[in-house]
């Protein structure tokens, strides 16, 4: 399906309907020590590689490798970490890469989790993943980069967007060579949302959507960037996903399948685009950080009520 979007300017842009998926759940796992996921991919068949960032404050920021069939932590680390925010975490030829938050580094472990390699990384660290001879990443604006395997260099930027928009904050990026024939895909958990958007890695343009709506305890603190999903490891032998979030008790694995009748998911993930458009001409939501809840007096009553839009 195709649709014409008119903007404010005038101008009519020709952009393409997204195809829609249902998340099914297949089983749940519990999520060890309910860390604060910034990175999760699939280690072998029967292992994750999960990176969590140093939140709350006087936590440690860590990688590990995790029981698939259980969720145990098989084996944790944090010694190459010090001082550093993990974001996330890609495969490399020889073992993984990890990102840094604030920090600037690209931190390379090799298998057995123990540091090998620092490089400098100048960008504000986010999404991560890896595709044949080249990373995707992002820095939590619209923008999504192209680097250089082998020395992180630049080599593309360009915005995503869905639905003739700009999309910004596009986190824990899997890639994933032929998703339901639609060829590549570039997955990304929408920032402060429940939304999966999958993108064409050529074009940045999206081509598909799924929820996590209804996975696990769902709270209203989720728009300020507390609980948010984040963490999305695919298995090509199952074709399923493992998803979780930050400060998740629970991972789930699931089963994208396509929307055989119309539903209101497009219109839903549409609104959700717009109104984050609305925003970020306020300010530009860019924290991988919670944030307080900003108290604003109600001036019909005269009370202090928590504002949880900004």
């Amino acid at each position: 399906m195709q649709r014409w979007f008119i903007f404010a300017a005038g101008v009519a842009v020709h952009a393409a309907e997204p195809r829609e998926f249902r998340a099914r759940q297949l089983r749940k796992l519990p999520h060890e020590g309910a860390p604060f996921t910034q990175g999760l991919e699939l280690f072998d068949d029967d292992t994750l590689i999960e990176t969590s960032g140093s939140y709350p404050p006087g936590t440690a920021s860590f990688i590990r490798l995790v029981d698939l069939h259980t969720g145990r932590a098989k084996r944790s680390d944090s010694s190459g970490l010090t001082n550093h925010f993990a974001e996330g975490v890609a495969k490399v030829e020889d073992g993984w890469m990890v990102i840094t938050y604030d920090t600037y580094k690209a931190l390379k472990f090799a298998p057995d989790l123990q540091l090998l390699e620092k490089k400098d990384y100048p960008w504000e660290g986010w999404g991560f993943a890896h595709a044949g001879d080249k990373f995707f990443a992002t820095d939590g604006t619209e923008k999504m980069m192209r680097l250089s395997s082998e020395s992180l260099a630049l080599e593309e930027a360009k915005p995503v967007t869905c639905m003739g928009a700009k999309v910004a904050g596009m986190n824990e990026l899997e890639y994933v060579e032929d998703f339901a024939d639609l060829g590549p895909v570039l997955f990304g958990n929408l920032y402060r949302s429940r939304w999966v958007l999958g993108i064409d890695p050529k074009t940045y343009e999206c081509t598909c959507f799924f929820s996590l709506d209804g996975l696990g305890d769902q709270l209203g603190q989720e728009k300020l960037g507390f609980h948010v999903a984040n963490g999305i490891a695919y298995m090509p032998k199952s074709k399923t996903f493992m998803v979780t979030g930050k400060n998740w008790e629970e991972m789930f694995e699931i089963l994208p399948r396509p929307r055989e009748r119309s539903s209101a998911g497009g219109a839903a993930l549409r609104h959700w685009i717009q109104s984050q458009e609305q925003v970020s001409l306020l300010e530009m939501p860019r924290s991988q950080l919670p944030r307080s809840p900003r108290l604003l007096r109600n001036p019909r009553t005269s009370r202090l009520d928590v504002d949880e839009g900004r």
